[in-house]
């Protein structure tokens, strides 16, 4: 049974708007709870002085300490949060946003002197006492906007990644494109007539093939079992539009209990092989085999080369790129990947992935 769906013919169900929502929420929440962080280290001593001490003089004696001694770190830590730290550190400009950290230090330290001389009768000699102490509370200030903004930048990066992620998973489906659509329902259309039973089955996984591709792929990872029936039906109806001509073996495990793998994993492959190694006037092969070794999923392609014309290579290479991308962001260095021609001409392709606990 179909899942329902929106107006536009999506499941219903969206999890990168979830994933995005969540991820906007943390980096609010992480900016909120610095600031009242860093406004409760500002104001620990005028409000200890109050409510603890009850001692309403030392309380405006210490909130004009604070404001005078401590707001002026609060004004460097969001100058440097909000413009410095994207604008220079993020573009690798160090020295330029070390110099404009020092340059703002020192505004801020020699303008706050004529301002204090307002309040407290205090000499140029004996406020240049505060100057190293001050400087190395800046140097904290700074260090800590720069941590938070470095953690909200990696919350940020791992928000592209997965919407990367759900766009290539999405661009492997729309490889189930029309022409697979047409040329299958035309086959099925021809044994109609000729063969009605083959033709309900075939009908019955063509249906099979779509809804796994749309509906069962949602998830980061998928059972394994799953992955190999949609395999097993998408290559079966492929070989409806093959000749006589071409050899077709396949080799799956029988069992795969608890194994999980990235959904549409192998798709783009198989779509290579048949693109590249199917010929309806020469004799062709393909061999596509899966299996496991120790802890490591082996897939193995290969196939006869029959290399298309400059005119017919649309889309060349991107299958094979957005396949290499989705690795790297999924299985990191627990993968292998190798690709290319054999000795004997033909085209081969093995891609090895560790099994997840």
């Amino acid at each position: 049974m179909l899942r329902p769906t929106t107006g536009n013919g999506f499941s219903s169900h969206r999890p990168v708007v979830f994933i995005k929502t969540t991820i906007t929420m943390k980096k609010d929440l992480i900016l909120i709870f610095t600031s009242l962080g860093v406004l409760l280290m500002l104001m620990y001593r005028p409000l200890w002085e109050l409510f603890v001490n009850g001692n309403t003089m030392a309380a405006m004696g210490n909130l004009n300490w604070t404001v005078m001694h401590s707001a002026p770190f609060l004004i460097a830590f969001y100058v440097c949060y909000i413009w410095l730290i994207p604008k220079y550190l993020f573009s690798n400009c160090l020295k330029t946003f070390w110099v404009a950290n020092l340059v703002l230090f020192l505004a801020i330290f020699f303008l706050k002197f004529p301002i204090l001389r307002m309040f407290n009768p205090v000499d140029f000699k004996g406020y240049m006492t505060f100057f190293v102490p001050n400087l190395l509370t800046d140097c904290l200030v700074i260090g800590t906007a720069i941590g938070i903004r470095y953690y909200i930048k990696s919350v940020e990066d791992l928000e592209k990644e997965r919407d990367n992620q759900k766009a290539e998973l999405q661009w492997l489906k729309n490889q189930l494109n029309p022409h697979f659509l047409f040329n299958t329902m035309n086959n099925i259309s021809s044994q109609i007539y000729t063969n009605p039973d083959e033709a309900q089955e075939n009908l019955a996984r063509l249906s099979d093939t779509l809804r796994y591709a749309l509906y069962e792929t949602a998830a980061d990872r998928v059972p394994l079992y799953g992955e190999i029936e949609f395999m097993e039906n998408y290559i079966y109806l492929m070989k409806l539009r093959c000749s006589s001509k071409t050899t077709i073996s396949t080799d799956f495990p029988a069992h795969t209990t608890g194994i999980q793998i990235l959904p549409l994993l192998y798709i783009s492959l198989i779509e290579n092989a048949f693109k590249h190694g199917v010929s309806n006037k020469e004799e062709s092969f393909i061999k596509i085999s899966l299996h496991q070794d120790q802890n490591k999923l082996v897939f193995d392609v290969e196939n006869s080369n029959f290399p298309k014309k400059q005119e017919n290579r649309s889309g060349h290479g991107i299958g094979i790129g957005n396949l290499k991308r989705r690795l790297e962001l999924a299985y990191h260095d627990k993968h292998s990947f190798t690709y290319g021609l054999n000795k004997e001409g033909n085209y081969y392709a093995r891609l090895e992935v560790e099994i997840e606990s």
